[in-house]
């Protein structure tokens, strides 16, 4: 899963990014929510004129204008790490990823213990695939900065990334402590725990998950593809559902994933019209015809389960799925 960069701007200046406290999604886990005078202290680094009329800029939208202040005052005070990390930020943005790196490692080199600064270079070095550098950088940041929820976030993604399941799990708890109320945290938890076989605990952050994940697409899809895979499928039809709520036109996709957990709680004539439904919105989504053909052959409906097949055969003759439609097709065609 990827993330949203980390704001640096609401960092900065001290601001926290909601004014309600977050809720807590049950009553039998150890939350700990960010110290609210940690949350208000003054920045490390006070903004001087050119680089506040900078941010101005750049929380207007206006990334044009925010870069030639950083230009500016970074030339003005080379030695100002604010400003190169504002700097690298506006870079980044732009897709500029190599002069984004070295401005984020000349505020390190400035501060190294600026963690916003070693956030931002953990996180862009994890989207440039380069985890195993981006590690000790986030794990410095967090040490600096214990209540910093999306530093532990990028450290426990580039643990992930890096093959350290078990690092990433305590990154990922220590996440949620701090952010309970986070979806996407949990999901990816939930996610990393199915992978390892905790079943259980999968379910039980994926559930968490589910309560706070209205509206926030990216979290359901995982929610509701990881809940059907932990053996919760009325969990999972129900987080599929509430993806379907939130977009004007679901993909098939989607619909083909609401339709497996409703197959899966059981309700086999509804995951049939879902089905029906994502070939009416596509025709060509070849998995559609792959799973309505195997729910009809499975009720007897060997006619139209060969047409389906034959359909995925066609569309993509060396997909995924295609060995077993193939002897699904035989079996269909012997028993028709």
């Amino acid at each position: 899963m990827r993330f949203a960069r980390f704001w640096v701007l609401l960092a900065l200046l001290g601001c926290p990014a909601s004014e309600d406290p977050p809720e807590e999604t049950t009553g039998d886990e150890d939350i700990m929510f960010p110290d609210e005078a940690a949350a208000q202290r003054a920045p490390r680094h006070e903004a001087s004129e050119i680089v506040a009329r900078g941010e101005a800029a750049l929380a207007q939208g206006d990334i044009d204008t925010a870069r030639s202040a950083f230009e500016e005052a970074a030339r003005a005070d080379p030695e100002d790490p604010r400003a190169q990390l504002d700097l690298g930020l506006v870079l980044e943005l732009g897709g500029q990823y190599e002069p984004a790196e070295a401005a984020y490692r000349e505020a390190v080199r400035i501060d190294p213990d600026f963690a916003e600064a070693l956030s931002n270079l953990g996180l862009l070095l994890r989207d440039r695939e380069r985890p195993s550098e981006a590690v000790p950088l986030l794990r410095h940041a967090v040490e600096v900065e214990p209540a910093m929820a999306d530093a532990w976030l990028n450290l426990a993604l580039a643990l992930e990334e890096s093959g350290d399941d078990r690092g990433a799990e305590e990154a990922y708890r220590r996440t949620v402590r701090l952010k309970p109320e986070d979806p996407m945290v949990r999901a990816n938890l939930g996610l990393l725990l199915l992978r390892g076989g905790d079943t259980s605990g999968a379910a039980l952050e994926l559930r968490r998950g589910l309560q706070h994940a209205r509206g926030n697409p990216a979290a359901l899809q995982a929610i509701g593809s990881g809940l059907r895979r932990a053996g919760q499928p009325d969990g999972a039809a129900r987080a599929m559902e509430m993806l379907v709520e939130t977009m004007e036109a679901p993909t098939p996709a989607v619909l083909s994933e609401l339709a497996l957990a409703q197959r899966a709680g059981g309700d086999r004539e509804a995951a049939e019209a879902t089905l029906a439904r994502a070939l009416e919105v596509d025709e060509t989504y070849a998995t559609a015809h792959y799973l309505l053909g195997s729910m009809q052959a499975a009720r007897g409906a060997y006619g139209d389960a060969i047409r389906h097949f034959e359909r995925y055969l066609a569309l993509e003759p060396q997909g995924p799925h295609a060995a077993r439609v193939r002897e699904n097709l035989a079996a269909a065609r012997q028993r028709r």
